[in-house]
């Protein structure tokens, strides 16, 4: 009977080791820090933190398949005519057939990439649009008042965070916005996450959060709303302000969101950054893991090896 239990643990232990490490295997070599949208969400484009590309594979999976990578983290990523752009510690990449690909923007200073569904770039005053290359170089956009720290474009407004203030830059001259506070976190040209709520930058009206919500991710949808991965005690939720109004939408699990997005038709992909993705259909809420797919073995013989 003691043998029999012995054998009975044992078989627990393995059982536990061995789950344990499938879920090691699944999981990303490095974290997930973005996406690049698509107008299908189920096409969007994940990206980790050091330029890997999880693709979708048409059957409802993120598969990394391209043995791309950047020479440094990333922690940003959007699209430029179509374009997808990727920014971290100073330095903008651009994805071309063969891998990333750095964009030299001045001689000296570190970049920034902006927010919004168009994306451009800054060093220090000046803004670069990314699309489309033409000449081969970024396009001189603007000059803002004083040291660009963010910034936000659509297709049509632009606005930029600087050490003075918060301007407008769709106009022949900067206009202030006056009801935006140094502290804020722009999202689009429309909205800015600040404390506590939300900012409308074209109007001036700021909406309080519901109680017990920390914001993380946040974008815009195709119509113009606002749209935030929540977390709260009972875990993560997708948050939607559109017209003053806020409905809450739970995913069904906790972790940190990195990014998220809303395609026209409602569907929204909110990506973990341990490599979760949750898409949300007419149907409800799904979640898959990123895999890694090896690259197909080259055709020839072998290598060589030494006896």
């Amino acid at each position: 009977m003691r043998c029999v239990r012995v054998a009975e643990r044992l078989r627990a232990v393995v059982f536990v080791l061995a789950a344990t490490s499938r879920v090691a295997a699944a999981a990303p070599a490095t974290p997930l820090v973005a996406l690049a949208a698509a107008d299908d969400a189920r096409q969007a484009v994940v990206i980790g933190a050091h330029g890997e590309l999880y693709e979708p594979d048409g059957k409802g999976a993120w598969v990394h398949r391209r043995p791309v990578t950047t020479a440094g983290a990333l922690t940003t990523a959007g699209r430029a005519g179509g374009a997808i752009i990727a920014s971290g510690d100073g330095v903008v990449y651009r994805l071309a057939a063969n891998g990333w690909s750095a964009i030299r923007l001045v001689q000296h200073g570190k970049a920034i990439v902006g927010t919004g569904t168009r994306t451009l770039a800054a060093v220090g005053r000046q803004l670069y649009a990314l699309d489309p290359l033409t000449t081969g170089a970024p396009t001189k956009l603007a000059v803002a008042p004083a040291n660009i720290v963010a910034l936000a474009a659509g297709t049509k407004a632009i606005v930029v965070a600087t050490d003075t203030g918060v301007f407008r830059l769709d106009t022949a001259r900067p206009v202030g916005i006056p009801t935006a506070p140094r502290r804020l976190r722009l999202i689009s040209e429309r909205w800015a996450i600040v404390d506590r709520g939300a900012l409308e930058l074209t109007t001036g009206a700021i909406t309080a959060w519901p109680g017990g919500l920390t914001i993380g991710a946040a974008a815009t949808t195709a119509d113009g709303a606002l749209v935030a991965v929540a977390a709260t005690r009972g875990g993560l939720e997708l948050v939607t302000l559109r017209k003053a109004a806020i409905t809450r939408d739970p995913l069904g699990l906790s972790g940190t969101a990195v990014a998220v997005t809303v395609d026209r038709a409602g569907r929204a992909l909110v990506v973990l950054a341990d490599g979760r993705i949750a898409l949300r259909e007419p149907t409800g809420w799904t979640t898959t893991q990123v895999t890694d797919e090896p690259p197909a073995p080259h055709p020839g013989a072998p290598p060589a090896t030494s006896s």
